[in-house]
């Protein structure tokens, strides 16, 4: 938990295309609606668009856990039938 009384929520969105831009990321968005709406504690988002690789998601995890000090991290995106295809 955060030194303060206010949850850190990681949110972690894998997208090639919308990490290059091509089109808008819309799991953050959605999420941070879906927490406005759920939750009545105090809480803020540390968010990151990344694109569908593993080792670019076990950084980002990893920064957001360890670095960020966030108390719940989510992913979303990247899911697909491709052997690429690595989102936990």
């Amino acid at each position: 938990m955060t030194t303060h009384d206010e949850l850190l929520i990681g949110l972690l969105s894998i997208s090639d295309r919308a990490a290059q831009g091509v089109y808008a990321d819309q799991g953050i968005p959605a999420l941070e609606e879906w927490f406005a709406q759920a939750l009545a504690s105090p809480w803020r988002t540390e968010t990151r668009l990344i694109p569908d690789d593993q080792a670019a998601i076990e950084s980002a995890l990893i920064e957001l856990v360890d670095d960020a000090g966030c108390d719940l991290v989510l992913t979303t995106g990247g899911t697909g039938p491709a052997p690429r295809d690595v989102t936990p």
